[in-house]
């Protein structure tokens, strides 16, 4: 058993599997380079049901603000609404990162500078001194050092989000608006609150310009209380380092290729590591993980290669069979897990017309089914 565990970051997700280590009797250290948990927020702030019905610990519900009906989905000029009655959560994310941080021993205001081996575990260099550890956990985001610094093995690319909290009143408050500039993989978003604010936030290129270009068309006047921005990593990691170095969350790519979600694969993955710990054999995490959510992920990061590359005529074409068949994406679709969508249109008879619309427009452009093909 690892006497000494580090997990490095306070996230939602290094706090969720801090408190899953506690419940097997281990006394995990977390380094927090901030000088507070949830802050600074950098994450929209939408949280599927299952996010709550699935935890393995039971989750506060301090942090929920507003329940999520549906959505309004758009592309060009083309729409269609998706209805499903509770299907998701607004979150104040600070409240719920603090919530998961209860009884956590946290060390604030500490950097991970650097790790070197010492026997089986590492010397952990901080801004605030040197610490022994047995093991060594990176739940330290997008631009995780601890992945960096152990030469962790990954194929990632970063892409950034922006948002700003604004306060107005719309009429829909139960229903969220996702407007894709190219479906899907860039999008902008506008949450309500519930309260008379909205979050309107975009997923880019270059995300300042889209978005102060996408609230000056649609007219949003309101004062922006508040503005937020995070790095997006969408790709694989691995998970594993030399059986005393591990990766969870972020850090490792534990997200939604499509809509880059990573609370829920992020507290799975963390599920997975905390058992592995539990059981003494680390390297059972990244076998269980890619049992688990490994073809999941590399389908949906194949789908998303394939779309980024695509016309608009093409684009658009896919986007109105969904808008066809929307009753049965609400019937099977999967807030959590995307394929399901993509394999049970697939094997719909009528979704031939569209897929030989797909096939003439990756041979007019053969370099992007050899992107997505190499996508690990």
């Amino acid at each position: 058993m690892h006497r000494k565990i580090i997990i490095v970051g306070a996230g939602p997700i290094g706090c969720y599997l801090g408190q899953l280590l506690k419940s097997y009797g281990f006394s995990p250290l977390l380094l927090e380079e901030h000088a507070e948990v949830g802050r600074p927020v950098a994450c929209a702030g939408i949280l599927g049901k299952d996010v709550f019905k699935h935890s393995q610990i039971p989750l506060s519900k301090k942090s929920i603000i507003n329940v999520i009906d549906g959505a309004k989905v758009q592309f060009k000029n083309s729409a269609f609404l998706l209805k499903r009655d509770g299907v998701a959560y607004i979150v104040k994310r600070d409240i719920f990162d603090q919530e998961l941080s209860h009884g956590l021993n946290i060390e604030f205001n500490t950097r991970f500078e650097g790790a070197e081996k010492n026997g089986p575990g590492y010397n952990v260099k901080t801004n605030n001194g040197e610490y022994y550890t047995d093991l060594l956990i990176g739940a330290d985001g997008p631009h995780s050092k601890v992945r960096n610094q152990l030469g962790f093995s990954s194929a990632l690319k970063i892409y950034r989000g922006l948002q700003y909290r604004i306060k107005k009143e719309i009429p829909d408050r139960d229903r969220v608006e996702v407007i894709y500039s190219k479906p899907f993989s860039l999008f902008t978003w506008v949450i309500p609150e519930g309260n008379g604010v909205i979050r309107v936030g975009t997923m880019a290129e270059n995300p300042y310009q889209e978005l102060e270009n996408f609230i000056k068309e649609r007219r949003i006047d309101g004062e922006i209380i508040e503005r937020n921005a995070g790095p997006i990593p969408i790709g694989t990691s691995d998970l594993v380092f030399e059986n005393n170095a591990a990766l969870v969350g972020d850090a490792g790519c534990q997200l939604k290729p499509i809509t880059s979600g990573g609370i829920y694969y992020g507290m799975r993955g963390a599920e997975h590591l905390a058992r592995a710990i539990k059981d003494g054999n680390l390297k059972q995490y990244e076998t269980d993980w890619q049992e688990a959510y490994g073809q999941e992920v590399k389908f949906c990061l194949m789908l998303r290669s394939l779309t980024e590359g695509l016309g608009e005529d093409v684009l658009l074409k896919l986007f109105n069979y969904l808008k066809d068949n929307v009753h049965l994406v609400e019937k099977i679709g999967d807030f959590e897990n995307h394929s399901s969508i993509a394999w049970s249109l697939m094997s719909n008879f009528k979704t031939y017309s569209t897929i030989g619309t797909l096939i003439m427009g990756v041979l007019k452009r053969p370099q992007v089914l050899m992107k997505a093909l190499q996508r690990k």
